[in-house]
């Protein structure tokens, strides 16, 4: 699709095939610059929840943990301005970049906050949900006890007018509940139903697709979420025959997310993750009963729902700059597939580090940044558009405090990674977490989430 075209010069956020980061190190001073970003798994949070489980609980180790940075801007939370219905928001911030001190090249750290509609959830549309459940021998013990827990708080955030289906992946005997028509909140019917589950011999994924799938078509209701839920321990192997049987149905606005549950330290995202991105829904980790209520309680209408798809952000920069591209944090699938929603009350945020390779950039009172944000409302299908302008000079006048909350999960993230590898200075970079911390406590003092980060951290520097 050729959405537009720039009389610029382009530079695209991605990396190839050898993950080399591909950059023009040539100064253009005459030249305006284009950028289109993309984050294409928006709707992704495992890491985050992952880590924080395994430091928290007194894992020995993160090392089997994939810490995935831009999964920590799709987890934590930013309060960016909502949307009306069928639009987004767009805000802008920049700020000069920590440790900037070369006075000809000066860097800058750009956060782009994309906001979708508020919806409360006493407002949201009825759900037609199917549960499609893991209850392989591998589930025994802490993966059974979270699958109870993520379908206990979806049953007491139901109510009358919705519908729920249950399955297993168990090939013989598949369905537990059939479109049963949800009584309201705390459903005794589905509690039951949850409580009896047992656990045996090996699942069968496509068994489970195929008896979650079939419900769901038979509860199909174009003025509802229809959703399928996948819960499992990831023990299981998505193959391309599942992933093709999930886009189908996501074709058809029949989409599932995935739900790991386990031991923090021991949980592989690989199946959850494919399945979830092929199903236009969320990948999460459910490894405590706080998590699953926060999730399934006031993040219901988030997790579940649909408002945008197929976002990107195209900047338009003055002449001198580039993006400062770190391969580890640009996220893992195609550059071509741009299937992920955003529910309502999302943002979707862009945290990148800019350098211009003119002295003056931040001081010109004339520049500005254009932010064009293209996008598909899920309502209606339609490809849209917006757009913000600001001056450079108004911008960085500002001391946001997203954006320095957005700089301290950045180096939470990295020192994670640097963690694993136990390389000779990972003391410099816990303590630079640290310092972007403090720097987004001094201007948000209350924010549980910067609360959360000190917490692993205090952990990781003991250890």
């Amino acid at each position: 699709r050729d959405l537009h075209s720039f009389p610029t010069r382009r530079s695209s956020d991605l990396i190839d095939a050898k993950g080399i980061v591909i950059d023009d190190n040539a100064c253009d001073l005459d030249t305006p610059v284009s950028v289109t970003l993309r984050t294409l798994d928006a709707a992704a949070t495992v890491s985050p929840t992952q880590a924080r489980d395994a430091a928290l609980s007194g894992w020995s180790s993160l090392t089997g943990i994939r810490i995935r940075p831009w999964e920590f801007f799709n987890y934590y939370a930013f309060d960016y301005p909502a949307a009306e219905p069928g639009n987004v928001t767009i805000t802008p911030q920049l700020a000069v970049a920590p440790g900037s001190a070369d006075p000809s090249s000066p860097e800058f750290l750009l956060q782009i906050g994309v906001g979708t509609r508020a919806l409360a959830a006493a407002d949201r549309p009825p759900v037609r949900l199917t549960l499609a459940l893991d209850n392989s021998n591998s589930m025994a013990g802490k993966a059974q006890d979270m699958l109870h827990a993520t379908g206990k708080a979806l049953a007491d955030n139901l109510r009358a007018g919705d519908t729920l289906s249950i399955v297993t992946w168990n090939s013989k005997y598949p369905t537990v509940l059939e479109l049963h028509a949800i009584t309201g909140p705390g459903d005794p019917v589905v509690l039951e139903k949850l409580d009896a589950l047992e656990l045996g011999g090996s699942a069968e994924l496509y068994s489970g697709l195929m008896s979650a799938y079939k419900l769901a078509e038979a509860a199909y209701d174009p003025q509802a979420w229809n959703r399928v839920l996948l819960v499992s321990d990831g023990g299981a192997t998505a193959n391309d025959t599942d992933l093709a049987v999930i886009r189908e149905h996501a074709d058809k606005q029949i989409y599932l997310s995935g739900v790991g549950v386990g031991e923090a330290g021991i949980y592989r995202s690989d199946m959850i993750d494919a399945a979830a991105h092929a199903g236009r829904g969320s990948s999460m980790f459910i490894g405590g009963e706080a998590e699953a209520d926060k999730r399934f309680g006031p993040q219901l209408v988030r997790t579940l729902g649909a408002a945008v798809r197929e976002v990107s952000a195209h900047l338009e920069l003055p002449p001198g700059f580039q993006v400062v591209r770190d391969a580890g944090s640009l996220n893992e699938f195609g550059a071509d597939d741009l299937s992920v929603r955003l529910g309502p009350n999302a943002s979707l945020v862009l945290h990148r580090r800019l350098r211009s390779c003119n002295p003056d950039a931040g001081s010109d009172p004339e520049a500005k940044l254009l932010v064009r944000v293209t996008f598909i409302d899920e309502a209606t299908g339609e490809l849209k558009e917006t757009k913000s302008a600001v001056k450079l000079s108004t911008l960085l006048a500002d001391k946001p405090a997203a954006l320095y909350k957005g700089a301290a999960l950045a180096a939470y993230a990295a020192a994670l990674q640097r963690w694993q590898a136990r390389p000779a200075d990972l003391a410099v970079a816990l303590a630079e977490a640290k310092e972007r911390l403090k720097a987004a406590l001094d201007l948000l003092p209350n924010d549980p989430d910067l609360a959360e980060l000190d917490a692993v951290l205090d952990v990781l520097d003991a250890g």
